[in-house]
C-alpha cells in the first residue's frame, strides 16, 4: 500500500496487497463473535501502552524567572543518539536523568522520519518532561513539518516500522482485542504507525495534543519553522493556533474504526482506507498543513533559507519579522526546519536558525543549542553552546553587508 500526497490531496495506491483479501474474509467469522464495540472502539481502548508517552500540558507563554535558562534544540529525526547529545550539550542530561533544574526545553520539531529510533525518542522526552517538571522545569516538543505529515498518514519520510510494530502493534495484538485484524482498516499503509499519529489514534491524547506550533519563553518566540502577523491575525494568536491544532489532532475524522477487518472486498478496504487518510489531510488546519514551500507556521522558510546566508529580499523580511515581533513584545525568534552548517541569527540577529541535521538521517551535524539566561536586571543574554564551549552570540550573527563583502573577496 502506498500513500502519497499530490497537489494538496491524500491519495492511496496498491502495492502488494492481496494477502489482506483472505484476513478480510476471515474476519467475518470473528465478528460474529465479538460484540461491536469491539469492531468500532477507538484502539486507544484496548492498550495503556500509550501513557509511556504522555506530555505535560504546558502554558503557551512562559516567563524567564530570574537567572532561568532557556535551551533551544533543533529536528532531531529519530537519532537517539542526536538527542542525547543535544540534551548533554544543553545541560540537562547526565544520560540517565533530568538535571537542568527549573531549565526550559523547547525542542523545536521534527522528532519523526528519517530515522528509526522516533518513539525511542519520544519515550525519552517524555520521561526527562516529568522530571523537570519536579523540579521547576519545562521541556516543551513543538509540531515539525514532519510531525505533521505522519498525523495525516503521509510516511514517505519514514525509515521502516520495526519500533512500530514491536511496541504498539503487539501489545494491540496481545490486548482484549485479540486479533491483528485491526491493522487491515489501514490497508497496509504501515499500520502501527498510523494508528500512533492520527487524528484520534494511540498517541493522540498523551502526547501529540500536548505539541505546540508556537510557543514564547519571556523575549524568546520558538516555532519549527517561521510566525508572521498573517499568522497571529488568522489563528487568533499563539494561543488559537495552538488549540486549533490540539482540538484537531484529538479527533477522530474518519467516525469509527474497523478493527476486525470486516469488508466484503479488497476494494471496500482500499476505499475506506483511502476515505482514513482523505478526512484527516483535508480537516488539518492550515497552522499544519501544507508542503514544501508553503507558508504555514511548520512548513515556511522565509526567515531560515538560504542556509549559512541572510534571506533573499531582506528588508522586505525583516519587516515581516519586526512586526511579528513587536506584536508579541519579543526580541527574538528561534526556528529548526532549514540544516544550517552551525546555529546562526540574521535579519539583525532577530531570527535564530538552530537546525545543524545532526540526525545521521541528515548529515550528521555537529550538536549545538542556544541558550537564553534572563539576568537579574532583565536583559536576556543569549549564547550557543557546543560539546566544548559558549559561544556569545555575536560571533554567529549574519549581516547582510558582512555576507556581501566575503562574496567579493
Amino acid at each position: 500500500m502506498l500513500l502519497a500526497s499530490q497537489h494538496g490531496r491524500t491519495v492511496i495506491g496498491v502495492k502488494a496487497f492481496r494477502p489482506l483479501a483472505r484476513l478480510a474474509k476471515s474476519s467475518a467469522l470473528i465478528s460474529t463473535m465479538q460484540g461491536p464495540d469491539e469492531n468500532t472502539s477507538p484502539l486507544s481502548t484496548f492498550t495503556s501502552i500509550q501513557q509511556q508517552y504522555k506530555l505535560p500540558a504546558v502554558p503557551d507563554i512562559i516567563q524567564l524567572k530570574e537567572n532561568q535558562r532557556l535551551v533551544c534544540v533543533g529536528d532531531v529525526h529519530g537519532d537517539i543518539n542526536a538527542l542525547k547529545r543535544f540534551l548533554t550539550v544543553a545541560k540537562v542530561f547526565d544520560g540517565n536523568r533530568w538535571t537542568g533544574g527549573n531549565t526550559i526545553l523547547v525542542q523545536c520539531g521534527d522528532v519523526l522520519d528519517r530515522g528509526a529510533e522516533e518513539l525511542e525518542c519520544f519515550s525519552l522526552l517524555t520521561s526527562l518532561s516529568k522530571q523537570a517538571a519536579e523540579q521547576e522545569g519545562s521541556l516543551i516538543c513543538l509540531w515539525g513539518n514532519h510531525e505533521a505529515l505522519n498525523a495525516a498518514g503521509l510516511f514517505q519520510y519514514t525509515e521502516g516500522d520495526k519500533e512500530y510494530e514491536e511496541q504498539i502493534g503487539h501489545a494491540l495484538d496481545i490486548s482484549s482485542l485479540n486479533t491483528k485484524l485491526w491493522r487491515i482498516q489501514f490497508g497496509g499503509n504501515q499500520p502501527s504507525r498510523w494508528a500512533s499519529y492520527e487524528p484520534g489514534g494511540l498517541l493522540a491524547l498523551p502526547l501529540m495534543a500536548h505539541l505546540k506550533v508556537a510557543v514564547q519563553v519571556g523575549k524568546t518566540v520558538c516555532v519549527h519553522a517561521g510566525l508572521t502577523q498573517h499568522h497571529l491575525d488568522m489563528y487568533g494568536g499563539l494561543k488559537g493556533m495552538n488549540d486549533i491544532a490540539r482540538k484537531w489532532i484529538e479527533e477522530a475524522h474518519h467516525r469509527q474504526n474497523n478493527n476486525l477487518g470486516d469488508y466484503d472486498s479488497v476494494e471496500d478496504v482500499i476505499k475506506d482506507a483511502n476515505n482514513r487518510a482523505k478526512r484527516a489531510a483535508s480537516s488539518m488546519p492550515n497552522c499544519l498543513g501544507g508542503g514544501s514551500g508553503e507558508s504555514s507556521p511548520v512548513w515556511m522558510r522565509t526567515y531560515s533559507y538560504p542556509p549559512n546566508m541572510p534571506p533573499r529580499n531582506s528588508e522586505k523580511t525583516q519587516a515581516i519579522l519586526d512586526e511579528v515581533l513587536t506584536t508579541l513584545d519579543a526580541d527574538r525568534i528561534v526556528m529548526g526546519h532549514t540544516v544550517q552548517n552551525q546555529i546562526n541569527a540574521v535579519l539583525r540577529g532577530k531570527a535564530w536558525r538552530i537546525d545543524v541535521g545532526a540526525s545521521r538521517g541528515v548529515s550528521s551535524g555537529t550538536p549545538e543549542v542556544l541558550e537564553v539566561i534572563k539576568q537579574p536586571d532583565g536583559k536576556e543574554i543569549v549564547s550557543i553552546l557546543t560539546q566544548s564551549e559558549k559561544i556569545p552570540k555575536e560571533e554567529r550573527e549574519i549581516s547582510e553587508e558582512a555576507t556581501m563583502l566575503k562574496s567579493l573577496l
